[in-house]
């Protein structure tokens, strides 16, 4: 696929102007990207090359809305970029990992139109290095305004609800870990951890 298409066929998933960066990074750093039908668990995912390769595989959930998706892949690419500096001598979120992604979302905050929350997120997510974790609430919050099923959020019910992800299957929600939940499924009450942010509907 040349350049030209890659441009064309990712402009359908993020938002208008942005896909000419994003493939910019692709061909830089050697990026085979698969789209993937969705996943509950996860919107996106990198794993660093084979022995027999030199190209970095990453993954992006295809049903994301378009400031979602550019938001992931950038994600999945700072951890390439990590990997690349670091090896695997750095925690997968920590403070090297993070100033990539911030270095790979300033272009995005200083150059584009993106609507106002989407950008106030953005500015504000790349001006808190300090924290390590890639679970920015109010950035996963705002982008979860632009999905056109929009859904609660499991941190946004009471402990003790009982709600379906998107899978199908039910669980009760229990206390908070960090920001994950003890949730509880039914009817086996078998216990899992499920993040705060995964999209939800009450039972």
């Amino acid at each position: 696929m040349t350049k030209s298409e890659l441009i064309e066929k990712l402009s359908q998933y993020l938002p208008e102007g942005t896909a000419t960066y994003v493939v910019k990074l692709m061909i830089q750093h050697k990026v085979q990207l698969k789209l993937n039908k969705p996943r509950s668990s996860k919107f996106g995912d990198y794993r660093s090359p084979h022995k027999h390769d030199n190209y970095h595989r990453i993954t992006v959930n295809k049903d994301l809305n378009p400031y979602a998706f550019l938001t992931t892949l950038l994600h999945e690419i700072a951890h390439l970029i990590a990997f690349e500096q670091f090896r695997n001598t750095i925690d997968p979120h920590g403070k090297e990992w993070k100033a990539c992604f911030s270095e790979l979302l300033k272009p995005i905050v200083l150059h584009h139109q993106l609507p106002n929350d989407i950008q106030q997120a953005l500015h504000s997510y790349t001006n808190h290095l300090k924290a390590s974790s890639c679970s920015d609430k109010n950035l996963m919050k705002v982008l979860a305004k632009y999905d056109k099923d929009a859904k609660l959020l499991l941190e946004q019910i009471p402990e003790g609800s009982l709600f379906k992800l998107e899978t199908g299957r039910i669980f009760k929600k229990g206390k908070q870990l960090r920001t994950w939940f003890q949730c509880f499924e039914q009817p086996s009450n078998k216990e899992y951890r499920v993040s705060g942010i995964s999209k939800v509907e009450i039972v």
